[in-house]
């Protein structure tokens, strides 16, 4: 069904229609190439930047031991309320990005990945981006053996390349991004590397390049997206001293802790500030692929943005309580990097 799927050209408004979907919001695409050359150039100015960071600083064996040692971005639960306005200059066009559980398939979904054979300048992300995408099996919180096929594998992989990408680049342009970790994570039952190495402290330093602009908070549980209510009151505060006119939220699922995140949100804030997914952001759990979503990827295997934002839309995955406002990323360079073309 997927394969079949995937010979379809349909465009978003004639699926939509062909659907009976009629009250479903339209949706802006954005474009494949940004509309000026200064955005291109400047794309490419902050990947050049990025490439440095990581072949100089983040290949420097001092700073890899240092950086499974403790997260370096600051938390916004230590920031003085005094300090908010100072954060003001880090909004993307009054926009801040929000991303629930960054990268949780692979620290806490996806079996442990072996380090051996692969270089100590690698993050885990890396090698299982870089790795095969065959088939494999896990076990679940209950204990049952689920075997997640190839096709879904490449999904998430990408999902996660996308966002990782992301995060490197918007941490290295300097624009304002909280992460909402999973709370209290390294004593959770399926976080992977909670014996030995904190694989998970070294990725979240590596991709946001100890940016002033980047802060975390914890969420109430390691498996939900909701934070405690002080801190619930703690960014709403935070987001209206430094002036933020919209809220884009990102971070693995969709359907779970990235909904209970942004419903927790949204109906605190109320309508005086905009709470918008990210479809590119917003990753799909294995668990919840079907043959009923609309392909996730192109055929050189990349996102098809287009089948993200319409599966959300379409509620696809059957697992979101109410259709969530929706906004697309302004360009593709905000996560493609030139080298991997």
């Amino acid at each position: 069904m997927i394969s079949f799927l995937r010979k379809i050209k349909f465009s978003l408004p004639v699926l939509l229609f062909i659907c009976g979907c009629a009250h479903t919001p339209e949706v802006t695409l954005p474009p494949v190439i940004p509309e000026t050359p200064e955005d291109i150039l400047r794309a490419k100015e902050i990947w050049q930047k990025v490439e440095e960071r990581s072949g100089t600083i983040e290949d420097n064996p001092e700073w890899i031991n240092n950086s499974y040692r403790a997260i370096k971005i600051k938390s916004l639960a230590n920031i003085p309320i005094e300090k908010y306005v100072e954060y003001k200059k880090f909004l993307d066009g009054g926009a801040v990005y929000i991303i629930n559980h960054p990268a949780y398939y692979t620290f806490f979904h996806h079996p442990k990945i072996n380090r051996r054979g692969n270089s100590i300048t690698k993050n885990i992300m890396d090698i299982f981006i870089d790795g095969d995408s065959t088939s494999v099996e896990y076990s679940s919180e209950n204990g049952e053996a689920t075997r997640y096929k190839e096709e879904f594998l490449k999904i998430i992989k990408e999902f996660e390349r996308v966002e990782s990408n992301f995060l490197e680049f918007k941490s290295t342009e300097q624009k304002l991004i909280i992460l909402i970790l999973p709370g209290d994570y390294k004593k959770y039952s399926n976080y992977r590397y909670k014996n030995g190495l904190d694989e998970y402290t070294r990725y979240i330093n590596d991709v946001t390049n100890m940016s002033e602009s980047v802060l975390y908070l914890e969420s109430k549980k390691p498996n939900s997206g909701q934070l405690i209510e002080y801190d619930l009151t703690t960014l709403i505060e935070f987001l209206q001293k430094i002036g933020a006119t919209s809220v884009l939220v990102g971070g693995e699922y969709v359907g779970r802790c990235e909904e209970d995140f942004y419903r927790q949100l949204s109906g605190a804030i109320g309508p005086s500030m905009a709470v918008e997914i990210v479809p590119e952001l917003s990753p799909v759990s294995p668990d919840d692929m079907n043959t009923d979503m609309k392909d996730l990827l192109d055929p050189k295997n990349r996102l098809d943005v287009q089948a993200a934002t319409y599966n959300i839309l379409k509620d696809a995955y059957q697992k979101l309580a109410s259709t969530p406002k929706i906004r697309n990323l302004k360009s593709r360079l905000f996560y493609e990097k030139p080298t991997e073309k």
